[in-house]
Parts: C-alpha cells; sequence; structure tokens
C-alpha cells in the first residue's frame, strides 16, 4: 500500500485506496482527475497513522510511505515526492506498535542444498546473530526465535514448515551475493574483518 503524505493526511488512490477503505473501515471517495474521469480515494489523519499502520501491518501488509522531497517555491509544477519509507512487519520501529516484552525479528534464509545459513537482527534494539547449519536445526532456530518476517532468495523453504503469522518476503538472488554481504556487513559494523565475530570462514556470509 502506499500512502502519499499531503498537507495533514496520508492518501491513497485507486487501487490501494481501496483495500485502504475497506481493510480499516474507512470512507472511500473519489476525485476527479479531469476529463470527468474520477479516480477512488482514502485517506488517514497524520495525527494517527501510527494506529492504522500497525493495524495494516497486523493485517499482512507492507506499507511504503511516500513524501515531498522538493521545495513548493523552487519547482515548476508539481512538487517532487519519493517514497522515504517501506515498512514490514520486521521493519517495525514505532514503540506504539511494538511489543515491548517480546522481540520482534527480521531474518533472513539461504538455502543450498540440506544446508543452510540464517540471519536475523531485530531492528528495535540492535540485536543481531547469524549462523548456518542442516535445515532441520534452522528450522528449530526459525520455530525458537519466530521472527515477524522472513526474507528468502526465493519462495523455496527447502520443505522447512513456517509458521503461521510469519510474513515471508522474496528478495532477488542479488541480495544474497556472498561479497556483497561481506561488504555490507563490514561498512555497518566498521570493521575490517569478520573475525572477531565468528563468521569470517563460513563458505557464506548470511
Amino acid at each position: 500500500i502506499l500512502l502519499f503524505r499531503m498537507g495533514d493526511f496520508f492518501e491513497t488512490f485507486d487501487d490501494d485506496a481501496r483495500v485502504l477503505a475497506r481493510e480499516l473501515d474507512i470512507a472511500l471517495t473519489t476525485k476527479e482527475m479531469g476529463r470527468g474521469q474520477r479516480i477512488p480515494l482514502a485517506g488517514i489523519p497524520c495525527q494517527s497513522a501510527e494506529t492504522h499502520l500497525a493495524r495494516l501491518i497486523g493485517k499482512g501488509f507492507k506499507v511504503a510511505i511516500c513524501e515531498q522531497v522538493s521545495d513548493p517555491k523552487k519547482s515548476n509544477g508539481l512538487v517532487d515526492r519519493e517514497v522515504v519509507r517501506v515498512v514490514t512487519p520486521g521493519t517495525v520501529i514505532e514503540d506504539s506498535i511494538l511489543d515491548s516484552k517480546t522481540n520482534n525479528f527480521l531474518a533472513a534464509l539461504l538455502i543450498e542444498g540440506n544446508n543452510a545459513g540464517f540471519a536475523y537482527v531485530d531492528i528495535s534494539t540492535c540485536e543481531f546473530a547469524t549462523t548456518e547449519s542442516t535445515l532441520s536445526h534452522i528450522g528449530m532456530e526459525i520455530s525458537r526465535i519466530t521472527p515477524s518476517e522472513l526474507l528468502l532468495s526465493n519462495e523455496d523453504t527447502g520443505g522447512l514448515s513456517i509458521g503461521q503469522g510469519i510474513m515471508i518476503t522474496k528478495l532477488t538472488s542479488e541480495a544474497f551475493h556472498h561479497e556483497l554481504a561481506i561488504d555490507r556487513l563490514k561498512r555497518h559494523l566498521g570493521v575490517k574483518s569478520l573475525e572477531p565475530y565468528g563468521c569470517d570462514k563460513q563458505p557464506g556470509t548470511w
């Protein structure tokens, strides 16, 4: 669902507006777009956005927030808008949405034959861990930490039973590229080697 910030409201259009109106039980209106054409429109107040966002995330939706990024006084015609944040179950940071008594893990799984690499992070607390093992052991790890979102390089879970309530997000294989992953971790952690973290000699950096 794409939310456009327009003044004091987040607005949605077309199919997104229909979904928003249905899931949040709010009014669905229309807006004229010229030549007698009208498009569906639904909006929520910015001041209550977190409440509505929590409901949408709880229903399994991903929400992209689009905001104005250019100065209206310096723009010719329409102002520039860009997606500034994508909110998914594993990337929530709002205290009002999170359960303070449990972790909210975003996990990633890469399967190679009968083995797999597994990593998870709680963005709100910065807790991070990674491991590699057999598929059966990784399956137990998934059950143990119950991530709210699981990233996969494809839709194949290797026969693992993924519990209900875990959102599956498919990414391209490039997102799991070995050397790129190592480089990202080094830059994020501000180190030249992953040896202190015990994963420098793993065949894959998960």
